[in-house]
């Protein structure tokens, strides 16, 4: 009795990649490097440059054919400042708007709701390109809440939104608006730390900010030039662009947001 084999053809599975994020201002590009999908990027930052950079995200993912699901905990979130910038880019502001999508915590509770009840399903139904957590640990160093239960909710958030942009593939950027905020609750910080892939510090001075990598070690001063100039690494870098951020103002330190809201 002969043995007959075949051979069945299975159907080649692959995954949807989808690019890495870039700010399109090539000094800064230079400085932070690309924003990778399928990673989480923490932005620690003791400057309000941090809001500005947010903004800036969230127009690039607009400007690449995606949409912005924004978590925000610490009322940072500036459709004004999305609008002026895609202006400067060639997009209505009906262009960007309806595709960012904001949800805004007012408490601790709130924000690890919204991360583990809807973040992925309002990632699904807008196939976003980036995800925002803005001022992430802001309502877990409330005083009234136990450091115990507040890390414990913090852990649960933490994991599931690094495993939620690996699972989607999505660029994800997670925030923090004051560098010494984090030290009241150290056990939260470090848990941030831990739960990210990268994460980049801006700390304010004199000469601008300056920008600080994990993953490459590297600091180094930036300061934006006004929009009618250009540096060196703009003539090196010929792509279309964002004119530099110099229309915002000068870098200052952290203060309270003064930034309008809206929600989903």
């Amino acid at each position: 009795m002969a043995l007959i084999t075949e051979t069945l053809a299975v159907p080649e599975v692959r995954a949807e990649t989808r690019k890495a994020l870039t700010t399109s201002v090539p000094t800064l590009d230079r400085l932070l490097g690309s924003f990778e999908a399928g990673k989480v990027t923490l932005i620690d930052s003791g400057s309000d440059f941090v809001f500005h950079l947010t903004t800036l995200l969230c127009v690039r993912a607009v400007m690449e054919g995606g949409s912005v699901v924004f978590v925000d905990g610490g009322n940072s979130v500036d459709p004004h400042g999305m609008v002026a910038l895609g202006k400067r880019a060639g997009l209505a502001r009906d262009e960007i708007l309806p595709r960012v999508h904001v949800a805004r915590a007012f408490t601790c509770h709130q924000m690890t709701a919204l991360v583990l009840d809807m973040l992925d399903k309002k990632l699904e139904e807008t196939d976003a390109e980036l995800a925002v957590l803005a001022c992430l640990p802001e309502m877990y160093l409330d005083e009234d809440v136990p450091v115990g239960e507040a890390h414990a909710l913090f852990q649960r958030s933490a994991r599931a939104i690094r495993q939620t942009v690996a699972d989607r593939a999505l660029v994800g950027l997670v925030t923090n608006a004051g560098l010494s905020k984090l030290y009241r609750r150290r056990s939260i910080r470090r848990q941030l730390y831990e739960s990210v892939d990268r994460v980049v510090r801006i700390a304010h001075g004199r000469n601008g900010v300056l920008i600080t990598r994990s993953d490459s070690d590297a600091s180094e001063w930036y300061r934006p030039v006004p929009p009618d100039q250009r540096t060196l690494d703009d003539f090196e870098d010929a792509r279309p662009r964002i004119v530099d951020l110099a229309a915002v103002g000068e870098p200052r330190p952290i203060r309270a947001a003064e930034h309008m809201r809206f929600s989903w």
